[in-house]
Parts: structure tokens; C-alpha cells; sequence
């Protein structure tokens, strides 16, 4: 009997309840169908976020921090499920 197990990783954004302006960037995490989302504690104005690609559109320093860290959290969440 094979076992298919499902995982994947969803950046996206919500306004910010503050300044109207920004977006905070969360990681939502779904394994077997089982959802979680966490808040990465970092924000981007909402005319650098691209959303179809779910990472920053532009060329700043911010915004290339940003995606280095999207990019690490990527990793080590599925570091960590590959481990278990």
C-alpha cells in the first residue's frame, strides 16, 4: 500500500491594520490537508508585492531581503519536513 502525503508552501499578504499602505507577509503551510499559517514579521508596500508570483516585483535592498528570506523560510520548512 503506497501512502501519498501532500505538502506545500503558500507565501501571500494581508493589508496591514496600521498603515494601509503596507502588507505583512505570512507563510501558510499545508501537509495531508492540514493548514497553518504563520506571520513571517516582515512587510512590503503593497506596489512592490507581485502576487502571482508571490515574492517582491522590485530591485530594492528591502525587497531583495525580502525575497532571500522567503527563499530561507522555503528551505527550511521543507528541511524539516523532509526530516520527519
Amino acid at each position: 500500500m503506497k501512502i501519498l502525503s501532500t505538502f506545500f508552501i503558500t507565501f501571500f499578504t494581508r493589508k496591514s491594520r496600521s498603515n494601509f499602505e503596507e502588507l505583512n507577509a505570512y507563510a501558510r503551510i499545508n501537509v495531508n490537508g492540514k493548514r497553518a499559517e504563520i506571520s513571517l514579521k516582515r512587510c512590503a508596500n503593497s506596489t512592490q508585492w507581485d502576487s502571482t508570483k508571490n515574492k517582491g516585483r522590485e530591485n530594492s535592498e528591502k525587497i531583495r531581503a525580502l525575497n532571500a528570506y522567503l527563499d530561507q523560510v522555503y528551505d527550511t520548512q521543507t528541511t524539516v519536513y523532509r526530516r520527519r
